[in-house]
């Protein structure tokens, strides 16, 4: 039972603390096999879950402002302004980087649900976001995995 209990602790901390996990792991006691899995299906469980229900989350979000943008109208106050300077940033950034870009660096850094989330703003209407986000959990999990187990 503890051991179920550990390795479900370290499946939900994957899902959100996915830098240090694979230390997390290594300190209970498990093996480099095990910890490599364990990050895998937690990172990537984490993600899909994440991803998809941002994606609702999102579009309830734009259809809510796209509502209030035409209320607005109809009363004849002038809209806001969509294209801001953080929003001309954001839009060279995705130009320039992509989704890869993004999946390539985030999920350490920035956490799995964030790199989700961004994912799922930017980038859900391109079919090969969730396929790539994953992979990058797989990518990520080896070698962070790697990583913890050389200093053990």
């Amino acid at each position: 039972m503890a051991y179920v209990l550990q390795a479900l602790s370290v499946l939900f901390m994957a899902t959100f603390k996915f830098l240090i996990t694979g230390l997390y792991s290594f300190s209970m006691g498990f093996s480099y096999l095990e910890t490599l899995l364990f990050t895998m299906i937690g990172g990537m469980a984490g993600a899909t879950g994440i991803y998809m229900l941002g994606t609702r989350v999102l579009e309830w979000f734009r259809k809510r402002y796209v509502r209030k943008r035409e209320a607005r109208i109809a009363k004849g106050v002038a809209p806001r302004r969509i294209f801001t300077r953080t929003n001309r940033t954001i839009v060279k950034v995705k130009h320039r980087y992509g989704v890869v870009g993004l999946v390539a660096i985030a999920p350490p850094i920035l956490s799995i649900p964030i790199t989700s989330l961004l994912a799922a703003k930017y980038f859900r209407h391109e079919r090969r976001t969730l396929p790539v986000l994953l992979g990058s959990i797989c990518i990520w999990s080896i070698v962070l995995t790697t990583m913890w187990g050389f200093f053990r």
